[in-house]
Order: C-alpha cells, then sequence, then structure tokens
C-alpha cells in the first residue's frame, strides 16, 4: 500500500513538473490554459498601422511629378545655355534655334523676306563658375562659327557672366551653290571675328530671364570675286554691337525652351555683305529668337 502511495506521488510530482514547463515554453500568440483556472488567455492584436504614411520631406533627387522645375534647380543641375550657370564640372548642355533678322525692304531695295538662320549651341562646364561654349548660326550665304570661354557668378537672384569668343565669318555665294555660281555670280567673303560679351540674369522662380550685350569685332577681312582675291577700302575692326533679351522657361524634365528679341546695330557688311560689301555705315535691326535646349 505504501508504494502504491509512494508512486503515486511520484507520477503526480512528474506531471505537475510537465505542465508546468510546457506553459513556460508555449509560444506568447496561442491560448495557453492556466493551472488551477478555467481562464483561457487570448493573444494581443498587433497595434494598427498609420493610415497614409508620411511623406518624405526636403530636396529629393527626382522631380516632383507634373510640377515645372526651378531655375534654381535647373542652373545647379544641368545649366541654361544663355541665362549665366554654375553647374557640376563635366556638365554639358545642347541647343536648337532660328534667329530672323527683320531687315527694313528699304534698306535692301528688291528683298522683300530674308531667310532666318538655324543656330547650334553648345556648352560645357569646367567647375568653379567656368564654361566652354561653341556657337553656330547659317543660312548658307551667311555663315558665323565661334569658341569661347565664360566665367559665371550669382548672388541670390542675380547671376552674371563674362565670356569672350573667337572664330570666323564666312559668306558665300556660289562657292557652296556651285562653281558657276548663282546666276552666274561667284563670291566669298571671310573674316575672323572676335566677341565679347556680358550677361545679367534674374531667376523669376521657373522663367530666367537674362540681358546679353555683344561687341561684333572683325578683320582683317578678306574677299573673293571670281579669281580675283582683294579687301576692303572702308574696313573697320568695330562691326557692331548687339543687345538681346533672352527669356528661358523650365520644363518638368531638363529640357529648357526659350525665345528672346533684340537689336542688332552692325555695319552693312556684316548682314548684307554680297550687296553692300565695303560701306561702312551703320544701321539697326531687330533680331528674333527660338529654340529648345536639350
Amino acid at each position: 500500500m505504501r508504494g502504491c502511495t509512494l508512486s503515486s506521488a511520484i507520477v503526480a510530482a512528474i506531471l505537475v513538473f510537465w505542465a508546468q514547463g510546457a506553459a513556460a515554453y508555449s509560444p506568447s500568440t496561442t491560448a495557453a490554459l492556466t493551472p488551477g483556472t478555467d481562464v483561457v488567455a487570448q493573444p494581443q492584436p498587433a497595434p494598427a498601422p498609420d493610415a497614409e504614411p508620411v511623406a518624405p520631406t526636403g530636396d529629393v533627387l527626382a522631380p516632383v511629378p507634373h510640377e515645372r522645375l526651378t531655375v534654381e534647380k535647373v542652373a545647379n543641375w544641368r545649366g541654361f545655355l544663355f541665362y549665366p550657370s554654375t553647374p557640376a564640372a563635366g556638365t554639358f548642355r545642347f541647343g536648337l534655334g532660328a534667329n530672323y533678322d527683320a531687315v527694313d525692304p528699304a534698306v535692301v531695295y528688291g528683298v522683300a523676306f530674308r531667310f532666318p538662320q538655324l543656330t547650334l549651341d553648345a556648352i560645357g562646364w569646367l567647375g568653379n563658375g567656368w564654361s566652354l561654349k561653341g556657337h553656330l548660326n547659317t543660312m548658307i550665304v551667311l555663315n558665323e562659327l565661334l569658341f569661347g570661354v565664360g566665367y559665371s557668378c550669382n548672388a541670390g537672384p542675380f547671376s552674371l557672366e563674362l565670356d569672350a569668343s573667337v572664330g570666323v565669318y564666312l559668306g558665300s555665294v556660289g562657292a557652296i551653290v556651285g562653281s558657276s555660281g548663282v546666276a552666274g555670280f561667284n563670291a566669298l567673303f571671310v573674316a575672323p571675328e572676335y566677341r565679347p560679351e556680358l550677361t545679367l540674369g534674374y531667376d523669376f522662380g521657373k522663367i530666367a530671364v537674362s540681358l546679353r550685350g555683344s561687341l561684333l569685332l572683325m578683320g582683317p577681312s578678306r574677299a573673293r570675286v571670281g579669281d580675283t582675291w582683294g579687301g576692303f577700302d572702308n574696313e573697320h575692326l568695330f562691326a557692331g554691337h548687339s543687345e538681346m533679351l533672352y527669356v528661358e522657361n523650365t520644363t518638368k524634365r531638363s529640357s529648357v525652351w526659350y525665345f528672346g528679341a533684340g537689336a542688332m546695330t552692325t555695319r552693312a557688311y556684316y548682314a548684307l555683305w554680297v550687296l553692300f560689301p565695303d560701306s561702312p555705315a551703320l544701321y539697326t535691326y531687330p533680331r528674333l529668337v527660338v529654340g529648345y535646349e536639350y
């Protein structure tokens, strides 16, 4: 009898020990039976997540969808062709456009329409405000190719750029069209060109406005008519000046479209070298420009 009692006590102790161990190692997310009670412990529900995630604040690299970029962001990221900009070294910008010189028909008797010129511009930044530039405008009979260097700085919404370019002015009739020329006329005009420029820009938020003044210097000039070469009797180093106002509009990406207008005051042989190759007179005419920057 004593043996049964002792065995029963040992079995009961083992059952109690096993029950306590199972309760200690059971997962918290499963229901557990508390010894000595009839209460079943229920798992606690997880806290509910926020209804709406909080959007990141501050400047981000990607542009805001459906919103035009600011002038400041474009100027520091890709730069502008005309508005003085200071992006990082290695940045490059290319532009394609056209300009039209509205020459008074009274000045050029018998010429009622002047064809626009195609313009190509490229600029690459070297860092610390320095840049290299290239410019081409052409309408076959009149061509200008320039290369230069510029320096830009800014203070608040204002920016300033000083640059200088050198290149060649090439006028051609017949030399490009054919050896016999146009209606038997064959002429070529070549002159080195020098162009210092000063640009003042202002940031209007999403529009950049730039006022650019240019000094046009040319010489010595050489001209050929048929097989005869010669120079101009009334040639001047000072060929004129121009004042242009450019308006550059940002987009949702880094591209920019622009338009502008201004005044050109030049010697007759700068704009109309075929008709007035030897005239030293200066006259003023408006210039209109439009284009797109990639």
